[in-house]
C-alpha cells in the first residue's frame, strides 16, 4: 500500500521509473487508438460502398441476363428458367468471391497501417515529449545549481560563527571581521536572488509592445563610463569604439542591464594589465555590440553552455570571480525578448569575444 509519505518520497527522489517513458507509451497508445478508430471507420465505409455497388451491379446484370435469355430461347420457358438460374448462381459466386477478396485486402491494409502507424506514433510521441523533457531537466538543473550556490555562502557564515564560538573569547576585531564577511556573503546571495528575479521578470514581460527607439551607442557609452571605476580597481584598461548614433528598438532598462552584465563578466575574468574593448557598429540592417577582452577565455567545449543558468566552466571557477553564473543567462533572455542574437567565441590572441546583434530601427 502506497502512503502519502511514500508517494512524496518517490516524487522527491525520483526513484520510480522514468515518468517520461510512461508518458510516451501512454501518448503512443492514445495515438494508436485514434488511428485504429479512423482505420475501422474508413474501412467499414469503403467496404459498405463497394458492397452497395456490387448489389446494384448484380441486380442490373440479373435483369439484363433475364431479358437476353427471353429473347434467345423458345417460348416454353424451361430452358430460360434453367439458364437464368445457372447464370445468376455463377454471377453471385463471382461477386461473393470479389467481396471476400476485397475484405481480406482491406483487413491486410488495416493491419499494415496499424503496425506502421504504431511505430510512427511511438516516434512522434518521443519527439513531442523531447522539448518538454529538456525543459524539465533544465529546470531541475537550475534548482540544483541554485541550491548549491545559495548553500555556499550560508556554509561560510556558519563555519566562521562556529569557529568564533569555539574559540571561547571573541574580540571586537574578530567580531567585526565575521560581520564584514557575513555581509559580503549576504550581498552575494542578494545579488543572486536579484538576478533570478530578473530572469523571472524577463520570462513574463511582453516587451515588444513597450519597446521604443533606443540609441545603442549612447547606452554602451553610459555603461562604459559607469564601469570605469571597477576597471580602474582591477587594473584593466576599458575602451569604447562607437559611432555617434546606432538606433534599435528596445527596453531602456533591459538593454543597459545586458551591456552591464557583459562588462562585469569581462572585467571579472581579465587579469590586471589586461584590456576590455566595447565596440558598436551597423552591419546590413543590424546593430552589433561587441565586447572583447584579454582574459582567461572560454574553452571550446564550454561555448554551447555559457548561457545556461549557474553554469561556470573550470576556468571561471578557478578564477574566483565570485559570480553566480547567471549574467549571460540574463543577457540571453534579454536578447531573445528583443529578437536579437548572442554569440560568444574565443579570440585567437587569447580572451573572449561576445557579440550582441540587434535588428536596426
Amino acid at each position: 500500500m502506497t502512503t502519502p509519505l511514500r508517494r512524496f518520497a518517490v516524487q522527491a527522489t525520483g526513484s520510480r521509473a522514468d515518468p517520461f517513458r510512461t508518458a510516451r507509451w501512454k501518448l503512443t497508445a492514445i495515438y494508436c487508438g485514434i488511428l485504429a478508430v479512423i482505420v475501422v471507420v474508413l474501412s467499414s465505409t469503403l467496404y459498405g460502398f463497394h458492397s452497395t455497388d456490387v448489389d446494384r451491379l448484380e441486380r442490373r446484370g440479373r435483369a439484363s441476363a433475364i431479358e437476353n435469355l427471353r429473347k434467345a430461347v423458345p417460348p416454353s420457358g424451361r430452358i430460360a428458367a434453367s439458364d437464368d438460374g445457372e447464370a445468376r448462381s455463377e454471377r453471385s459466386a463471382d461477386l461473393e468471391e470479389y467481396l471476400g477478396s476485397l475484405g481480406r485486402s482491406i483487413l491486410l491494409a488495416d493491419l499494415i497501417t496499424l503496425v506502421v502507424g504504431g511505430a510512427a506514433s511511438a516516434f512522434l510521441a518521443g519527439r513531442t515529449l523531447r522539448p518538454i523533457r529538456a525543459s524539465v531537466e533544465s529546470e531541475k538543473q537550475f534548482f540544483a545549481n541554485a541550491a548549491h550556490d545559495l548553500r555556499t555562502p550560508l556554509a561560510v557564515m556558519r563555519s566562521e560563527a562556529e569557529v568564533a564560538l569555539r574559540a571561547g573569547t571573541l574580540t571586537a576585531e574578530a567580531a567585526r571581521r565575521i560581520v564584514r564577511s557575513s555581509l559580503e556573503e549576504i550581498d552575494r546571495m542578494a545579488a543572486m536572488v536579484e538576478q533570478m528575479m530578473d530572469l523571472a521578470r524577463g520570462d513574463r514581460v511582453d516587451g515588444a509592445a513597450s519597446y521604443a527607439p533606443l540609441d545603442l551607442a549612447a547606452a554602451a557609452r553610459g555603461m562604459v563610463d559607469k564601469a570605469q571605476a571597477m576597471a580602474g580597481e582591477r587594473g584593466v584598461r576599458l575602451t569604447l569604439v562607437a559611432p555617434s548614433e546606432a538606433r534599435i528598438r528596445g527596453d531602456s532598462l533591459a538593454i543597459p542591464r545586458a551591456i552591464g552584465n557583459l562588462l562585469e563578466n569581462s572585467l571579472a575574468y581579465t587579469p590586471p594589465g589586461g584590456a576590455v574593448e566595447v565596440s558598436v557598429r551597423r552591419v546590413h540592417g543590424h546593430v552589433l555590440l561587441r565586447v572583447d577582452d584579454t582574459g582567461i577565455g572560454i574553452p571550446e567545449e564550454d561555448l554551447p553552455r555559457i548561457t545556461e543558468p549557474f553554469f561556470r566552466g573550470d576556468r571561471a571557477r578557478g578564477a574566483h570571480a565570485g559570480g553566480a553564473g547567471l549574467g549571460l543567462t540574463i543577457v540571453k533572455s534579454i536578447m531573445d525578448a528583443h529578437g536579437g542574437v548572442l554569440r560568444a567565441a574565443r579570440r585567437p590572441s587569447g580572451g573572449a569575444s561576445v557579440t550582441l546583434r540587434f535588428p536596426a530601427a
